[in-house]
């Protein structure tokens, strides 16, 4: 399967692309990823990101679209699991043209919906998460963690603070953004008759289950 997963905001330690990928066998393929690599090797596309990152721009269409091309080429993956790409209406053709020049057109487009009661539910959690200042990758959520001390780290006993993008105000904001963001490129590939919609309430387990059940059901009928 040649699958891109169109998934909201506001995931915490494992998200439903990763489960989805461990049941179907398949590279994960994260746009993230990818960029974090080219600013670790310093490529000229990691460079040209850096500098337009570091001036506080979004990276633009052209960048974006080379750095998924440069990975493409390269592994020429016969299946994979595409995430976070593409996020607009403009990537998405360009994907296309990518992928029907590599001869790997996409199967199926899942689009994980959240329900409006589901979107409450995660405002509340990540907005509760807290982070380690001495080490990130220490996250502590009320629902799920809990304290040794109050307000330190369990591992290294360091300050726990909330970010900016944990903020309610920033998670609403994410999520507007994307359901504005997604809407043309959720048009794009219905009129392909790509589009698999999979309710994304549940853990990520759950939703992968589903999702697999959808993809393969989407599979036979095409």
């Amino acid at each position: 399967m040649r699958i891109a997963i169109l998934q909201p905001p506001a995931w915490w330690r494992e998200t439903p692309s990763d489960s989805l990928a461990r049941a179907l066998a398949v590279p994960r393929i994260n746009f993230s990823d990818l960029i974090r690599a080219h600013l670790r090797q310093g490529t000229d596309l990691g460079i040209r990101s850096a500098e337009i990152m570091n001036s506080g721009k979004p990276l633009p269409d052209e960048i974006i679209n080379a750095i998924v091309r440069d990975h493409l080429r390269q592994a020429a993956p016969a299946a994979f699991l595409l995430d976070r790409h593409p996020l607009n209406a403009a990537q998405a053709l360009a994907l296309d043209e990518l992928l029907h020049e590599l001869s790997t057109p996409l199967n199926s487009v899942l689009r994980l919906h959240l329900p409006e009661r589901e979107v409450e539910g995660r405002v509340r959690r990540q907005s509760a998460r807290r982070l380690c200042r001495n080490d990130s990758t220490h996250v502590y959520e009320p629902a799920v963690d809990t304290l040794d001390v109050d307000g330190a780290c369990n591992v290294c006993g360091g300050e726990l603070y909330q970010r900016e993008n944990d903020k309610e105000k920033s998670i609403r904001s994410r999520f507007s953004s994307y359901e504005a963001m997604v809407e043309p490129i959720i048009q794009h590939y219905a009129r392909q008759g790509l589009l698999v919609t999979v309710d994304a309430a549940g853990t990520p387990d759950e939703i992968a289950s589903n999702a697999l059940t959808a993809l393969r059901q989407h599979q036979a009928s095409t």
